[in-house]
């Protein structure tokens, strides 16, 4: 399903600084490379060496570190990214300009999906709107902090006011070609935030809009590419594959010989599940060892880009520490919050990379008790009252092993029926349909089942409907809500909450490696 958390690749967006005392020709240059971060970021480089910035004033200077910014960041180049924010702030330390590096801030944290520090950031930023306003700053800074605080609101699902800020950003936007490329970037927000609340139809439209618009500036080759990758996801939620194949060709096309590496890497994710969905395997293949190679060497940069953004921490808020009047223990102590949350973001992706681990593990273990559970499922026989006694012997209890071995006999008949799929199955009813009290049940399934009622029944319900997804074909073309409703439970979300606890994956993707097998 479409997750907002590809917002990040709209990070780092130039805003345009002007001075009267600035030099035309330096002004023209700067344009001509922010333009340039949508035609290939590697030509924005080479552009921006004909600049002195020791010539240049502030502004000047500020907004090349910017471009230089926001051109690593759309190569994947995250760490660099990072080291040019730091200097950025080391050249441009008055005051004046905290507007800038407290926006920059903002984006570097939503590039690394660090989204609790960003969201901070930017309402705070909104909150100063009118005071940014009133000390003459271009207005397009305004449409970028709304725009950046829209994306912000969508990563909490706030979809209502998400859109109130979007509406906010255009406001800000004249005729200039800057402001055009915002309105295309804020029109792609409206189809993600459409496509979030699953309205594809409007979602297609705008699209459709966007694509119409970028015909006539075709140089933009990211935004085009971007927006026929979001065409392409379009259609494949809409199950028309072709034209998802076709428009996500054609986005890869347009970028393949250029710097995009993020967004490549979202391109090949995209095809890979849909030659997936066309089956054809080979392609499939192909696509998704690209996507998990590029992830990987993405996430490496990520943490290194993390280690750095820690540094950056400490310069700038040991910057606005030197400007205010707070004592020597409170700035000691939030530079130490600062830096705990770098070091815990590094923890984090550390503990990422062990839960896929476990996940896979959990997986293995899930298959391999699936085997038995089939097993009992054609067999049909009832376990005997010996085998029972044995096992009580070895956990030894305080009610009577007769009466510990009729409840494990009677656990293994409900086990084989279908009673466990009821809605209104309860630790109570099933006590009383297995003609025991609820006390002696429990410690039944917490001694020799070992795990809690609730997992026991879960447990039952998932490997059951596992099991029919398995040997019964017609299950795969079911939809999720129908598989929840038939094991018992009372949501879709719970359902899928609880079989990826149980399997290690979700219910579609376990569906989607059925389907592949089969084929």
């Amino acid at each position: 399903m479409f997750r907002v958390f590809y917002l990040w690749i709209f990070v780092f967006s130039g805003v345009i600084l002007t001075s009267a005392q600035s030099n035309p020709e330096t002004l023209q240059l700067l344009d001509k490379a922010y333009k340039s971060l949508y035609e290939n970021p590697d030509n924005a480089f080479q552009i921006l060496q004909n600049i002195d910035e020791n010539k240049e004033n502030e502004f000047i200077k500020q907004r090349v570190q910017i471009i230089l910014s926001r051109a690593y960041n759309f190569k994947g180049d995250y760490a660099k990214s990072i080291e040019q924010s730091i200097d950025n702030l080391n050249k441009n330390r008055n005051e004046n300009n905290s507007y800038y590096a407290d926006y920059a801030l903002a984006q570097q944290y939503q590039s690394l999906r660090l989204y609790k520090q960003s969201i901070r950031i930017s309402q705070n930023l909104v909150d100063k709107a009118s005071k940014i306003k009133s000390q003459h700053y271009p207005e397009n800074l305004l449409a970028y902090i709304y725009q950046l605080n829209a994306s912000n609101l969508m990563v909490q699902k706030k979809w209502k006011e998400a859109q109130e800020n979007l509406n906010l950003s255009n406001t800000f936007l004249k005729n200039t070609d800057e402001d055009f490329i915002i309105s295309i970037e804020n029109k792609i927000y409206e189809t993600f935030l459409y496509i979030s609340q699953n309205q594809i139809d409007k979602a297609e439209k705008t699209a459709n809009e966007v694509q119409l618009k970028l015909n006539k500036t075709p140089q933009y080759v990211f935004l085009r590419a971007f927006n026929l990758d979001n065409l392409g996801r379009i259609q494949f939620l809409k199950k028309d594959y072709e034209k998802s194949k076709e428009n996500l060709n054609l986005a890869l096309d347009l970028i393949q010989n250029k710097s995009y590496d993020a967004l490549k890497n979202r391109i090949y994710d995209d095809l890979s599940k849909n030659y997936l969905a066309l089956k054809n395997e080979e392609l499939y293949q192909k696509y998704c060892s690209i996507y998990k190679e590029q992830t990987d060497k993405l996430d490496k940069n990520k943490k290194e880009a993390i280690r750095n953004l820690v540094k950056l921490n400490e310069q700038y808020e040991s910057k606005r520490i030197e400007d205010s009047e707070k004592n020597f223990s409170t700035n000691i102590l939030i530079i130490s919050v600062i830096c705990l949350i770098g070091i815990a973001a590094i923890i984090f992706i550390s503990i990422s990379e062990k839960r896929k681990t476990k996940s896979i593990q959990k997986q293995i273990d899930f298959y391999s008790k699936q085997q038995e559970f089939i097993k009992k499922i054609e067999e049909k026989e009832v376990v005997k009252t010996d085998k029972a006694d044995s096992e009580i012997s070895k956990k030894p209890l305080v009610i009577s092993k007769e009466k510990e071995a009729d409840i494990l006999a009677r656990l293994e008949e409900f086990e084989k029926s279908e009673n466990f799929l009821s809605k209104e199955m309860s630790l109570a009813v099933l006590a009383g349909q297995l003609e025991t009290n609820t006390k002696y049940l429990s410690e039944v399934i917490n001694k020799y089942k070992e795990k809690n009622y609730n997992n026991y029944i879960n447990e039952l319900r998932i490997n059951y409907i596992a099991y029919l997804l398995k040997t019964d074909s017609a299950y795969l073309n079911y939809k999720v809500s129908y598989l929840a409703e038939k094991a018992g439970f009372s949501s879709h979300s719970a359902f899928t909450t609880v079989f990826k606890s149980v399997t290690g994956i979700s219910p579609n993707t376990y569906i989607q490696q059925l389907t592949q097998n089969k084929q």
